[in-house]
C-alpha cells in the first residue's frame, strides 16, 4: 500500500508540473533539441548581429613595470533567436550552456577569468536573448613608456567570439546604452580607484582578432585612454635632482684652496643621483630603450661627473701653482655646464 501512495505522488507531481509550467524564473526544461550544437541563428540570411553594451566601473591599478592594468566590468550581449520565442508572458531564463551563444574570451587577460555573475540568459517572447556578465581581473597591455613620465597610452579589453569568423557576427552598440549618452554603447565610471591616471575617453568596436597568420576570429574591442599624473615625478624626483645638480656646480664658486670640499660636494651628488636611479628603475619595466626620465637621469648624472673631474683638474692646478689657469676653468663651467643642461634636456623632450 505504501508503494501504491510513493506512485501515485511521484504521478500526480510530474501532471502538475507538465499541466503548469515554470512560468518565471529559471526555464523548468532545456530547450528540446540543444540550441548550443545546432549552430547560431539565422545563419542562413548573413552574419548574426550581437549587439555589446559595456560599462568599466572602475579601475584600480595600472601597473607600468608588469605592463598591466586591473579592472571591473560589466558586459551586456543581446541578438534574436526565433528558436527561442515563446508565448509565456514575461521572460523565461535559460542556462547558457543550453543556447547557442558566443563563446566569449578575453585575448589579453593576465590571468584566469571568472565570471562574477551566474551563466545564465534572458529570453524574451520574440526570441531576443539578453546575457549579463561582469568581470574583475588583471588585463595585460604593452605601454610605450618613451615619455614616461608623461606619457599616455591606449588601453584595451579584447573579447573575441572562438569558432565564428569576423563574416559570421556583426558586433553593433547596444542601443539602449547609445540612446542614454554612452557613445558605442560604451562607457567608464566618472569615479575611479585609479590615483595616478587619468582617464580622458573611451570607445568600444568591432576588432576582429587574428589567432594565427591569415586566421582571423571575431572580436569586439573596448578600449580607454589615460595620460599618467605627473605632479608626483615632478614634485619627487624631477625638481630634487633638479636641485642636486644645481648643487654639484656649487663647486666652481667655491675657492680651489679647499679642494675637498669641492670634491666632497661632487661624490655627495653623485652618489645621490645612482640612488635616485635605482629608486626610479622599479617604476618601469626593463626596457630596450630610454624613457625620457631615464634620458634626464643619465644627463644629469654625466654632467655631475664632469663637475667632478673638473674640481680633480682645477685642484691639482691650483696645488700646481697653475692657479690662474684654475680660477678661469671655474668661470667658464659657471655658465657651459647650466647651457649643457638645458640644451640637453631640451632634445630629450623634442625626440
Amino acid at each position: 500500500m505504501r508503494h501504491l501512495l510513493t506512485v501515485l505522488t511521484v504521478a500526480a507531481s510530474a501532471a502538475f508540473l507538465w499541466i503548469f509550467p515554470v512560468r518565471d524564473g529559471y526555464c523548468a526544461e532545456a530547450p528540446s533539441a540543444s540550441l548550443a550544437d545546432i549552430g547560431r541563428p539565422s545563419a542562413e540570411s548573413g552574419p548574426t548581429r550581437i549587439s555589446v553594451g559595456v560599462w568599466m566601473a572602475d579601475i584600480s591599478k595600472i601597473d607600468s613595470a608588469a605592463q598591466t592594468f586591473t579592472a571591473n566590468l560589466f558586459i551586456l550581449q543581446s541578438w534574436r533567436d526565433q528558436r527561442l520565442a515563446h508565448e509565456q508572458p514575461g521572460i523565461k531564463q535559460y542556462k547558457l550552456a543550453d543556447i547557442w551563444h558566443p563563446k566569449w574570451l578575453v585575448a589579453n587577460a593576465a590571468a584566469k577569468l571568472d565570471p562574477a555573475l551566474p551563466e545564465m540568459a534572458e529570453v524574451a517572447g520574440d526570441g531576443t536573448v539578453t546575457y549579463r556578465q561582469r568581470y574583475i581581473g588583471t588585463f595585460a597591455q604593452s605601454l610605450d613608456l618613451r615619455a614616461f613620465p608623461f606619457d599616455r597610452a591606449t588601453f584595451r579589453i579584447h573579447f573575441i567570439a572562438i569558432g565564428n569568423l569576423p563574416s559570421e557576427i556583426q558586433f553593433v552598440p547596444f542601443e539602449k546604452f547609445v540612446a542614454v549618452g554612452m557613445k558605442n554603447g560604451a562607457g567608464i565610471a566618472q569615479e575611479l580607484t585609479l590615483r595616478d591616471w587619468q582617464v580622458t575617453g573611451s570607445t568600444a568596436y568591432a576588432l576582429p582578432y587574428q589567432v594565427a597568420p591569415g586566421a582571423e576570429v571575431a572580436g569586439y574591442a573596448f578600449e580607454f585612454q589615460a595620460e599618467r599624473l605627473k605632479q608626483h615625478y615632478i614634485v619627487k624626483v624631477i625638481i630634487p635632482l633638479l636641485l642636486i645638480v644645481m648643487m654639484s656646480w656649487m663647486v666652481f664658486w667655491i675657492d680651489q684652496s679647499m679642494g675637498s670640499s669641492q670634491i666632497s660636494v661632487s661624490v655627495t651628488s653623485m652618489l645621490t643621483l645612482i640612488a635616485y636611479r635605482f629608486a626610479v628603475g622599479n617604476e618601469v619595466p626593463k626596457l630596450p630603450y630610454l624613457t625620457n626620465l631615464d634620458a634626464f637621469i643619465l644627463v644629469s648624472t654625466i654632467l655631475v661627473f664632469l663637475a667632478l673631474i673638473e674640481v680633480v683638474v682645477t685642484t691639482i692646478l691650483w696645488f700646481s701653482e697653475r692657479k690662474q689657469l684654475a680660477q678661469t676653468i671655474d668661470r667658464y663651467c659657471r655658465v657651459l655646464f647650466p647651457i649643457a643642461f638645458v640644451a640637453a634636456n631640451a632634445a630629450i623632450l623634442l625626440r
